[in-house]
């Protein structure tokens, strides 16, 4: 069993007492005061030191962006020696190094993606991707002889050698003549607070992008582009990040403003993917809608309009039993529906097995496609529901209504059906989107510890694509998994067997990082 968070604490105090060489100190040094420098910019306002930040936030990051990433790192087009050298310079200013480090580690990302091997893997938790990789030249790059090996290219120009053992002293002028020429406030906001700001918002494009975020959209603004990232990483050596139209991406702007007048050439531009999304979209909306699909958006329309009567039909009755068919009706889906007449996890006497399937039927949870379940097909009771089931759940509204009236109704069918439902499509939409992979999947499926909670376990979801036949989900103690508590208790019981569970050597063969890296 992985202890995750045993391990991260471990790997930590690994980090923070290892031996620290020059680089590292320096490197916290120089991040320690251009944050004390941040901290100053309340006392050293005005209107001219704020402007000069927003212009060299604007140069310096394009000079990250266009020169670094795009053009150096990808090789996505193609400018004239003079003006590659001069962005270069630019990105110089904004203090991530030199071009051939800042290369050489993005290189090695793309090459090394999320694992163990990436310079900042988000396996290490999020604040070392996110910042502490910065300050660990042992983890960038293993040893001195072993940097730089991915950028013989630049190294080969004597420029870049020449920027690459002189970039502190750049950075250093020109904090000189900032403050030479406007005192304090250039100085505070010209290098504290235009640094700060560009250094997180790039640093946040190792973490926050690779933890938050849509698997095809993100957030640009701050980076001039380059938060479209699973747009990047799908089509990495694409000069444009943002395929959008209302995909802000500054630094494309200008690419395409260099093409324009000459300067910039060979620009590699991938299809965008939203020219396709937005097709389908129109053909989705605009297609022949039968009789199922009228019917769904009625249904699930009136369980909202219930749900939105919640505030002027509560009480406490009403209340507990939401709470109690929430659970009845939600485990019975994801017990029956799911982990037992899907993946075969477990087996029940038959009485039982259809008093859960019938549970869930009440949760409005409906498929028509029905190619690929013919063991089920073959038993009465299942065609049974199949053609009866919205009887079932209108019976049951009758029902609550004859005994607790509207707030029964409202609170019973509306708002436990309309949360159950969104916990549930939950796990098709933000598992795929947010969260944490442990194993390797060879997809999107995340971890999410609240639908784990609203959808009973089910929320962790790159543990059931790694072991889809598990009739656990929730893999860690502290992974709370409600249902596989009832499959538990029914095995205790006698009722549940032939309970399926993944081996230690399965889960070793899926881990991102093996056992023995953990120990």
């Amino acid at each position: 069993m992985i202890d995750w968070d045993r391990w991260l604490v471990k790997w930590h105090i690994e980090f923070w007492g290892r031996q620290w060489n020059f680089v590292d100190i320096a490197t916290l040094a120089g991040l320690s005061y251009l944050h004390y420098l941040a901290l100053l910019a309340p006392f050293h306002f005005n209107w001219t030191a704020f402007w000069l930040a927003v212009a060299l936030y604007f140069i310096t990051g394009v000079g990250v962006t266009l020169s670094f990433h795009r053009n150096l790192s990808h090789r996505s087009f193609i400018l004239p020696k003079w003006l590659e050298y001069f962005f270069a310079y630019c990105g110089v200013l904004s203090l991530q190094r030199s071009p051939l480090e800042w290369v050489s580690i993005h290189r090695a990302h793309h090459q090394f993606t999320d694992t163990l091997k990436d310079p900042h893997s988000p396996i290490k938790g999020f604040w070392f991707s996110h910042i502490g990789w910065a300050i660990d030249y042992r983890n960038r790059f293993g040893s001195y002889e072993a940097r730089l090996k991915n950028v013989g290219d630049l190294k080969s120009q004597p420029y870049y050698r020449f920027l690459h053992y002189t970039y502190p002293l750049h950075s250093i002028a020109l904090g000189v003549v900032l403050y030479a020429i406007g005192g304090m406030p250039f100085l505070v906001w010209g290098m504290g607070v235009r640094t700060v700001i560009f250094l997180h918002a790039i640093f946040g494009l190792n973490s926050v992008c690779h933890t938050w975020g849509q698997a095809v959209w993100d957030s640009g603004l701050l980076t001039h582009g380059e938060g479209w990232h699973n747009n990047h990483h799908a089509f990495e050596f694409s000069a444009r990040h943002g395929f959008e139209w209302w995909q802000i991406d500054v630094t494309w702007y200008v690419i395409r403003f260099l093409q324009a007048v000459g300067l910039a050439t060979d620009s590699f531009v991938a299809s965008p993917m939203g020219e396709w999304v937005t097709q389908w979209r129109v053909e989705f909306l605009g297609r022949e809608w039968n009789v199922v699909d009228i019917g769904s958006v009625v249904v699930v329309s009136a369980l909202h309009l219930l749900t939105l009567l919640a505030p002027f039909h509560f009480n406490w009755p009403a209340f507990w039993v939401a709470i109690a068919l929430y659970l009845v009706v939600g485990v019975s889906v994801n017990l029956s529906y799911h982990r037992q007449l899907s993946h075969r996890s477990f087996k029940l006497p038959k009485w039982l097995e259809y008093f859960f399937a019938y549970c869930g039927v009440l949760s409005f949870q409906y498929e028509a496609r029905l190619k690929n379940v013919g063991d089920l097909k073959r038993q009465p009771f299942y065609r049974f529901l199949h053609y009866t089931y919205p009887l079932h759940a209108i019976g049951f509204g009758v029902l609550l209504y004859a005994l607790g009236g509207s707030p029964f109704l409202v609170w019973g069918l509306g708002v436990r059906s309309v949360i159950f439902l969104h916990a549930t499509f939950g796990i098709n939409s933000i598992c795929h989107t947010w969260g944490q992979q442990v194993w390797d999947t060879g997809d999107l499926s995340r971890n999410n510890w609240l639908i784990g909670l609203l959808a009973h376990g089910e929320g962790w979801h790159n543990n059931h694509h790694a072991f889809e036949h598990s009739a656990r989900h929730g893999l860690e103690w502290w992974q709370i998994d409600i249902t596989w508590y009832v499959i538990r208790f029914l095995e205790a019981v006698g009722l549940a067997t032939d309970v399926k569970l993944p081996t230690e050597t399965q889960k070793n063969r899926r881990a991102l990082i093996p056992f023995e890296v953990m120990k």
